[in-house]
């Protein structure tokens, strides 16, 4: 720590003068005016570490601030309360006008697209996306099953997709999608249908272009978080996952599966894409008991920020 010296002349006879310089007035305005302007680049130094070291520590406070559990589980809540989002159904179609407007109330340009339900009827994908070429997609599904209100399968994913909204408003480079038809056991489908089908409406040369894409789905309940991806070993958006876990100072292990989420149909659409889950919600999934109140803050916020983390990565990259 620096102690400003007590008066001028101890500045002097603590060796600020030159060697054999007289002790006379010139000798000690000269003495004093080095003395001074050391002084001086000391204060701007330390003021210049203190503004820097603010600026981190605000920077960090405003990135704890931007995902909020408490807000992601209370519009989890508020979709939930529509009852079961079968593909299809009036609930679904309600839950997919909230999160319209609220993409819309955050500056995005918003597009509904039909999805066709293999025995009749039809889902929607809400999307979301802002200006410039396309970087990064983060989906997260919008349907549910009819035994309950998917309040974390997936009403939680669609939740921490909008906190990523609202935290990454005026970046370039995003679709956010809330994507129809992902149940297959309602669907009767044998692939993820709201996923393909916004796979299947981007171009080849838009597909080479995209960075990082995430699917949120199951992200309120469950031990531990886990990556996951239809291949043996970590893809470029997998890794980006692990690595901003890994930062955060947690455990982070790549899990392969089988292509039971949204991940898989765009990674088969030439999109790698990796699957955001805390595992398992063995209790209530797809039960009548998946409801709101079960939610954790803490794993909702906690899934956004790391994926806040990785997003921000790849728009940087």
């Amino acid at each position: 720590m620096w102690t400003a010296p007590r008066t001028l002349e101890e500045r002097s006879d603590a060796g600020d003068r030159p060697l054999g310089q007289a002790r006379g007035l010139n000798g000690q305005v000269g003495a004093s005016y080095g003395m001074l302007e050391r002084m001086t680049a000391r204060v701007a130094l330390i003021a210049g570490l203190t503004t820097v070291l603010l600026a981190a520590a605000l920077s960090d406070e405003e990135a704890r601030a931007a995902i909020s559990g408490k807000r992601a589980k209370a519009f989890a809540a508020e979709i939930a309360a529509f009852g079961p989002r079968v593909a299809g159904s009036r609930a679904e179609r309600l839950a997919g006008d909230v999160v319209a407007d609220a993409f819309g109330e955050l500056g995005y340009r918003v597009r509904k697209q039909a999805v066709s339900l293999p025995e009749g009827g039809r889902s929607r994908n809400i999307i979301a996306r802002s200006q410039g070429p396309l970087r990064v997609i983060v989906v997260a599904h919008l349907d549910g099953v009819g035994a309950g209100p998917a309040a974390n399968d997936n009403g939680s994913g669609v939740a921490v997709m909008l906190e990523l909204a609202r935290a990454l408003r005026g970046e370039r480079g995003l679709l956010l999608a809330a994507v129809g038809a992902e149940e297959r056991v309602e669907s009767g489908s044998p692939i993820h249908l709201g996923s393909a089908r916004l796979a299947r409406a981007l171009e080849p040369s838009v597909k080479k272009r995209v960075r990082l894409a995430v699917s949120l789905d199951m992200v309120g309940v469950g031990g531990r978080l886990a990556v996951r991806g239809i291949e043996d070993s970590a893809n470029a958006s997998a890794t980006q996952l692990l690595n901003a876990i890994r930062s955060t100072g947690r455990k982070a292990m790549y899990e392969p599966d089988s292509g039971v989420s949204d991940h898989a149909e765009l990674t088969r659409a030439g999109v790698p894409a990796a699957w955001l889950q805390y595992r398992f919600d063995q209790a209530c999934w797809h039960r009548a008991c998946d409801t709101a109140n079960r939610l954790k803050t803490w794993k909702l916020r906690t899934a956004g920020r790391v994926t806040l983390r990785a997003v921000r990565s790849a728009l940087s990259d």
